[in-house]
């Protein structure tokens, strides 16, 4: 009992010694300029996952609010103005001042405090700026398919290629040149992982040892991570699924041929649209030692085994009816079908998507089979 009595007191006197720690407060201060400052404020944390999280409410007292908020790490914030509009902040360990012009239905700000909250708004001027430049391109793109003008259709297809291609040259080379920020982590919603492999790679290793505890670059490690397995280059992860009869084959045990590993469903209008093109080419390169793995995302097999008859797919086709949350397609990492990868006799992926569809794909495996 002497021993319990001299613990409890020294376990109080530790838990009250580990209690709030203020270095962590941020004061986020708005001021309004304007007529309309009626309404309600709200401060939401924007989470690693993007789920939104109230924070705190308020309204202007005097034109004026500050809010006091608790962050353990730098991490994304979204104020919500009045219901009229919203701000995206990047909140570390400095204190930060808003000041909002509204003024003749106008709304302009200034954000004083967050480098790294400019680096963000900087990104978003340069996609916004792209994005209108798409815009114009669709209206006439538009324009010229009710026209049926088809010279100017592929004019304005290599033009919209071109300026892709240049906005993407054009972000890589602003995201490399900056400090270490938050902000390029988020941005790799605008540059896809998956299609800038090489690119985000020298970004994880460059932030890895400053940010490795953030949450927010966990979750970009863990997209990465997965895309990387899938990416050209890297050795195919293995897949064993179920045949329509019920057996077992792995995709491994094609080792020694060249693979065409391809994710459809009999649903999937374009997977079934493509799916005459890999059969001609199939015939075509079959005997050169190409192989076809072919994975359904159907729900029900008579679907499934209706559309290889119906297709007349004479390859290995294999499933677990288990749709997107296919171990497969999990894997691989599938959010749209048709989805196709080229695997060389060694497993390695050579090649994926838009290099494999239509006449792509012929032009590929004449490459690398001929």
């Amino acid at each position: 009992m002497k021993v319990l009595n001299i613990i409890y007191p020294l376990l109080l006197f530790i838990s009250c010694t580990t209690s709030y720690d203020s270095s962590n407060e941020i004061s986020v201060v708005l001021e309004i300029y304007g007529e309309d400052n009626n309404g309600e404020v709200r401060l939401q944390k924007v989470n690693s996952d993007y789920s939104i999280e109230l924070i705190q409410t308020s309204n202007f007292v005097d034109n004026k609010i500050e809010f006091i908020v608790f962050n353990s790490e730098v991490s994304l914030y979204r104020v919500d103005i009045l219901g009229k509009s919203s701000l995206d902040l990047i909140l570390n360990k400095s204190n930060i001042n808003i000041k909002i012009n509204d003024i003749k239905s106008s709304t302009t700000y200034t954000i004083e405090g967050s480098n790294d909250t400019d680096i963000l708004n900087q990104i978003g001027s340069k996609i916004t700026s792209y994005r209108n430049e798409v815009r114009e391109l669709n209206r006439a793109f538009f324009d010229a398919n009710e026209e049926k003008d088809i010279s100017k259709i592929n004019s304005l297809r290599e033009e919209a290629s071109f300026k892709k291609n240049q906005f993407e040259i054009s972000l890589k080379e602003f995201l490399n040149k900056l400090n270490n920020s938050l902000a390029v982590i988020l941005s790799a919603s605008y540059l896809p992982i998956g299609d800038n492999i090489n690119f985000w790679e020298g970004i994880y290793n460059k932030y890895y040892d400053e940010f490795n505890s953030n949450t927010y670059f966990q979750k970009f490690e863990e997209n990465f991570l997965k895309l990387k397995a899938v990416s050209v280059g890297s050795i195919a992860p293995e897949i064993i699924l179920n045949d329509t009869i019920g057996n077992p084959i792995s995709l491994s045990s094609l080792r020694g041929k060249f693979v065409l590993l391809d994710f459809w469903a009999a649903w999937c209008r374009p997977c079934r649209e493509e799916n005459p093109n890999i059969v001609k080419n199939y015939n075509l390169f079959k005997d050169k030692g190409l192989e076809i793995y072919q994975v359904s995302l159907d729900r029900k097999r008579e679907d499934w085994v209706r559309g290889i008859k119906q297709d007349k797919l004479p390859w290995i086709n294999v499933s677990d009816l288990k749709y997107y949350q296919s171990e497969a397609a999990l894997l691989y990492n599938i959010d749209r079908i048709p989805s196709v990868f080229l695997l060389d006799p060694q497993g390695k992926i050579i090649a994926k998507d838009i290099e494999l569809r239509g006449p792509n794909l012929l032009i590929k495996l004449n490459e690398v089979l001929n």
